[in-house]
């Protein structure tokens, strides 16, 4: 009798397991896997965990038919999307100097309004802006690139000359006054505008990290050394860094929609060396735009897993893209699911496009 009722248990217990762990969802007319993603996860970019788990039945995940039943795995919830802005991406600039503040209202991105300016924070960064754009300029100037181009840099600084008042021991270095190597015999010109950054690791064959500090504005060109303001700033800025050329940044208009494109790749490194990779950590990825990966792109991270009756994909979480090159592109965690690691060679595929 015993051995019965613990047999019964046991069957009972194993019931429960699978209930648990799978859901069922019928197709009605009108539905797509984003849909029903959205339904069960409430996050329509995690379709490819309703199709792996499906496969042997979608033969393309475009078509879904009346009457099919899926199976719908459980997944980790999501954490909180919300933007660190406290967490070293605000700038506070003070009004010390009337001369600095006009120049900064003069000559920095549109975004940076007068009411910013004349406030005691102003907020130079963000992934989230207004509802049109799917990243700022800073931010995708902030995430840096993979390069094997070792010349990028046109010059370096020799030093700060001068600090805003109060803010001389700031981890950022808005405002500052700075000399740099090269003048107008090497083609520096007043106006002129260039990225400041420095060299970070080796990523394998890709190349190394270039990290990018801010941007400087030319204000006075002599002959051999010039003086420069620095007009953003996301680090802080020292003498040795270098400059290069400042080409307007991309950004693009709208809101990234799930898409089925079979794009897949990697991580291959993190901008920063981090214990724990949280939102929005600067991660970089293969490819890149010659494997047709386009800026505002959203990639999910996963895992493969395999099970008794199917193999599923487990999700970790996902990456915007906001730079793309050759090879690689640069990106933002902007979602990590509850009790997962993410880390270096963890599988991406694309899961959502704007414009299609």
């Amino acid at each position: 009798m015993k051995k019965f009722i613990l047999i019964t248990f046991i069957i009972l217990s194993i019931g429960i397991v699978l209930v648990a762990q799978y859901k069922q969802h019928t197709v009605v007319k009108g539905d797509c896997l984003w849909d029903i993603a959205g339904h069960y996860y409430g996050n329509p970019f995690l379709w490819p965990v309703i199709y792996e788990a499906n496969k042997d039945s979608i033969a393309d995940p475009h078509w879904i038919y009346p009457g099919e039943v899926f199976v719908i795995p459980n997944v980790p919830a999501e954490q909180a999307t919300t933007f660190p802005l406290k967490e070293g991406l605000v700038t506070e600039i003070k009004d010390t100097k009337s001369k600095i503040q006009e120049e900064l209202r003069t000559t920095t991105s549109p975004e940076l309004t007068e009411a910013s300016i004349s406030s005691p924070e102003a907020i130079l960064f963000s992934v989230v802006q207004a509802e049109q754009y799917a990243f700022t300029r800073k931010a995708a100037l902030s995430a840096g690139f993979i390069t094997r181009n070792r010349g990028l840099g046109i010059g370096k600084i020799n030093k700060i000359l001068e600090t805003i008042p109060g803010f001389e021991e700031s981890p950022t270095t808005l405002g500052d006054k700075v000399q740099v190597n090269k003048g107008t015999s090497d083609g520096i010109h007043e106006d002129d505008r260039y990225v400041i950054f420095n060299w970070g690791k080796v990523v394998g064959r890709y190349g190394k990290i270039v990290r990018i500090k801010g941007v400087l504005k030319i204000i006075e060109a002599g002959e051999k050394a010039s003086i420069a303001r620095v007009i953003e700033s996301y680090e802080k800025i020292e003498p040795g860094d270098e400059f290069a050329k400042h080409t307007l940044t991309e950004t693009v208009v709208g809101k990234a929609q799930p898409t089925v494109y079979d794009i897949k790749g990697k991580i291959i490194a993190f901008k920063n060396d981090e214990d724990i990779i949280k939102p929005f950590s600067i991660v970089y990825i293969e490819p890149g735009s010659k494997g047709t990966v386009k800026l505002g792109d959203v990639f999910l991270i996963y895992k493969e897993q395999m099970g008794k009756e199917r193999d599923l994909l487990i999700p970790l979480g996902q990456i915007q893209i906001v730079n793309t090159q050759e090879e690689t592109a640069s990106g933002y965690i902007t979602t990590i699911m509850e009790k997962t690691e993410i880390s270096l060679g963890n599988k991406i595929r694309l899961v959502g496009r704007i414009g299609g």
